[in-house]
């Protein structure tokens, strides 16, 4: 929404991005034995990282050739997840279920408070960077990119701001459903789900 609904940039990268989310933390908490509370918004600063490499060339268009680009960096990404060793290769990993002192968030009963809190918390910053005066010039980006960058708006600055953030929740979104199924696997993952994704902007 932030990046499609809100600054107009069409993006079929997220499972990409949701992807590299989930397997960070998965990485994060299996190999190196950080807690899930920590690999979360880490997994989140690393999508946004890879959202920014890749968007950086492609936000300089826009229309059909940003759609075929990003197309591009969800093949490219998930062909670099399938063959790094660090990720399980193809086979994938199985990271650990959050836990606080004893208490294993293990059952999707559990699971569901931690992402309906972390739900809420970035539904609320997402309302107010709408009412912000970032979430004005992505509005503004969105109705008349010519007329945005008259008033003075860097449109390049605020496209790829605009990438990030968009990344950052979709790395949240891929932390969250991994260690939900403890199980992180790139066919979890696929350009039908961001078929799908794009289809929950338009009729929502």
């Amino acid at each position: 929404q932030i990046v499609m609904g809100y600054a107009g940039q069409i993006s079929f990268g997220q499972p990409a991005f949701m992807a590299v989310g989930a397997f960070c933390s998965a990485v994060l908490t299996l190999k190196y034995n950080l807690a899930f509370w920590w690999a979360l918004p880490l997994s989140g600063v690393a999508a946004g990282i890879v959202g920014i490499i890749g968007g950086a060339p492609s936000l300089r268009i826009k229309g059909f050739y940003l759609a075929m680009a990003t197309i591009a960096i969800f093949y490219v990404t998930m062909w670099v997840i399938t063959h790094l060793k660090i990720t399980g290769l193809a086979q994938g990993l199985s990271p650990p279920p959050p836990k606080i002192g004893n208490f294993v968030f293990d059952t999707d009963e559990r699971m569901y408070y931690i992402i309906l809190i972390v739900t809420a918390i970035l539904t609320f910053f997402a309302r107010n960077l709408a009412r912000s005066r970032i979430g004005r010039i992505f509005v503004a980006i969105r109705d008349n990119d010519l007329a945005a960058e008259a008033m003075g708006v860097n449109l390049y600055y605020y496209k790829l701001l605009a990438f990030f953030i968009s990344c950052f929740y979709a790395g949240i979104a891929g932390s969250l459903l991994g260690h939900w199924y403890m199980l992180v696997n790139a066919e979890q993952f696929t350009m039908l789900h961001s078929l799908v994704y794009v289809g929950m902007i338009i009729i929502l």
